[in-house]
């Protein structure tokens, strides 16, 4: 198959490094502020009307045409001025004339679109206005050209309906198949095909799409979201930007952030702006590019509540912290800004109140949609006008934030990031970015070899880390209080021992899911010995999924006791080696899901240790 004769010249292209500081040895006061500090409302911050520049549209996502038929004067009332309309399309595999049970009819017969058309005509007594939602619910066969034509056919058909029920543009939404945007699926055999086939197969599939679908729609406003890193779906969405570029599409597309879902603090909300312009502007052509500053928008979205432990968006709001947000999305996106409603739209329309289980009163929350306020403050109304010229800045300065790239594993993949100033390397920052881009990009390069990571070990476990706490963190198992290689120790199911382990495969992390059953509430060790010609100052650059804690041979030198990532030189930690043999012993906890490590000993420079000489026994 090939490709698309003008698509993007994006592997070819080396992403710029970003020079920032890399995390010193952390103590846990200033890692609770690190992770805290985006969900606590900055002081000091002044709210009012808007008197500099149009609002943006705020969009409720998400409400089906009879809801929105139902409830769109209430929602107007309330400050929404539009809806990402779910219930018309289903799935991207799904023939969206058949949604109402009958194929047969298409166009101004069939039922669902009479319903869409109907919500519009009410949204347009509003002043408001709609985007037909298409959620990537199926995995996609990339290599699969007779499927691909029923897809892109589908997309022609999705574009011709919102087109006809009167809606103003497309979101696309392509989270629900993140496991297909790890090169390590399961399913991705490289039977006859290499990564980099498979980079430009996505691509060349996904440009097909956005053509389809402008072919029938060529005014639509496109949105996308949401953020996912260096990880595989970004291809797609890069793919769409640059056939919109092609063709140099009216409407652009709007990218809706959603790591600004309980991000309260506005200068965080700033950050992660800026760090999404600046991600998509490294990957996009020249072309792409400048249509990107000409025709684009980010559009920050806000999570009121609904989910209080939801994965990795931190604390549910509260009416005051919902403010802050809102008014910061409010001047930070330029066209759009939107509320992500899971769990709790009925009850912003105080229905279903059975199940409000906020201690504030439902008004408090309502009453901050409906005022409309904007952060006042002359610092962030300045910012807001540069951020809305989509133009390539450093705001580290205005911001008191860096960014930076994260190498993660089990997967390697690049995951951009928000940090402090002073808390990563700025020497290893350069070689990081382009390795998250080479894999990106699916190059084939070792990344083990590259970084001099320590990928061979002995390993023990599972012991119990059962509780909210992990508190087999705390818990001082046997292999802490003797290293014995042929000893015998209660674990989590019988008897464990010590087993050589070793991942060869060029990813520079231990996924010890590969190695122990159970692996979530459970505690492993991991041995390895240095050897050197003579004493030297050096240092260890480590990363736990998620806590962990290292002796340096009998001395304790790290001890990190919160979830985290197992990614490249997360911790840096200064030792000093004495001449000879020394036993290193990690102790690394897991609560839920991935589980692992990524180790490596540099010089004081961040370069590998020359003439350092690791083994699994004593002696190398």
């Amino acid at each position: 198959m090939k490709s698309h004769a003008n698509r993007p010249s994006l592997c070819l292209m080396l992403v710029s490094a970003i020079l920032i500081l890399i995390r010193t040895t952390v103590c846990l006061a200033q890692t609770e502020v690190v992770n805290l500090a985006p969900f606590v409302p900055e002081p000091k911050l002044t709210f009012g009307k808007n008197q500099l520049f149009d609002l943006p549209k705020t969009l409720l996502f998400s409400a089906n045409p009879d809801e929105i038929i139902a409830d769109a004067e209430i929602w107007k009332n309330q400050g929404i001025d539009g809806f990402i309309m779910h219930g018309c399309s289903g799935g991207w595999y799904q023939n969206v004339w058949a949604i109402d049970n009958e194929p047969w009819t298409i166009g101004d017969s069939d039922l669902t679109l009479q319903k869409a058309k109907q919500a519009n005509e009410v949204c347009q007594k509003q002043g408001m206005e709609t985007f037909m939602h298409i959620s990537f619910g199926k995995f996609f066969d990339w290599f699969n050209d007779i499927e691909w034509q029923q897809t892109e056919h589908n997309f022609r058909q999705f574009a011709i309906f919102a087109r006809l029920a009167g809606c103003k543009g497309i979101a696309i939404d392509i989270e629900y198949i993140c496991d297909q945007y790890f090169f390590t699926w399961k399913a991705y055999t490289y039977d006859g095909y290499t990564r980099a086939d498979l980079v430009e197969a996505i691509q060349s599939r996904m440009r097909g799409v956005a053509r389809a679908m402008y072919d029938e729609f060529p005014e639509m406003e496109f949105l996308i979201l949401p953020e996912l890193d260096f990880r595989l779906g970004t291809h797609i969405q890069i793919a769409w930007i640059e056939e919109a570029a092609q063709r140099n599409a009216p409407g652009g597309v709007h990218f809706l952030m959603g790591n600004t879902y309980r991000v309260c603090n506005l200068r965080y909300m700033f950050g992660r702006a800026w760090l999404d312009n600046l991600f998509f502007q490294k990957l996009l052509s020249e072309p792409a590019r400048r249509y990107w500053q000409q025709h684009c928008t980010l559009a920050p979205g806000v999570w009121p509540f609904g989910h209080p432990e939801y994965f990795g968006h931190g604390p549910e709001l509260t009416p005051e912290a919902f403010r802050h947000g809102l008014a910061g999305s409010r001047i930070l996106g330029s066209r759009y800004n939107w509320i992500f409603t899971g769990q709790c739209k009925d009850q912003l329309i105080k229905r279903n109140m059975d199940k409000y289980l906020r201690p504030e009163p439902i008004e408090d929350y309502i009453k901050v949609m409906t005022e409309k306020l904007i952060v006042t403050n002359k610092k962030y109304l300045n910012l807001a006008q540069m951020f809305h010229d989509m133009q390539l800045r450093d705001y580290s300065n205005q911001l008191g934030l860096e960014i930076e790239v994260r190498l993660t594993g089990p997967d390697d993949y690049g995951i951009p990031e928000l940090a402090l100033p002073g808390a990563f390397d700025e020497q290893t920052q350069p070689a990081i970015w382009e390795a998250a881009l080479d894999r990106f990009c699916g190059r084939d390069v070792n990344l083990q070899q590259r970084f001099g990571t320590q990928t061979h070990w002995m390993v023990i476990g599972p012991f119990p880390n059962e509780g909210a706490d992990l508190e087999g963190h705390k818990t001082v198992y046997p292999p802490e209080r003797e290293i014995d290689l042929d000893g015998e120790y209660e674990g989590v199911e019988g008897k464990v021992s010590w087993v050589e382990y070793e991942r060869n495969d060029g990813f520079t992390s231990i996924d010890l899911r590969a190695v122990f059953t159970p692996s979530e509430h459970v505690c492993a060790y991991a041995l390895c010995y240095v050897t050197v010609d003579k004493k030297v100052d050096a240092t260890v650059r480590l990363g736990t999924n998620d806590c962990g804690k290292l002796w340096i041979g009998s001395q304790l030198v790290f001890d990190y006791p919160l979830e985290g990532g197992a990614s490249l030189d997360d911790h840096i930690i200064p030792v000093t080696l004495k001449k000879g043999t020394t036993p290193i012993l990690l102790k690394v906890c897991n609560g839920e899901l991935n589980w692992g490590f990524v180790f490596r000993i540099t010089d004081t420079n961040g370069l590998p240790l020359k003439n350092a000489r690791y083994s699994v026994r004593p002696k190398p």
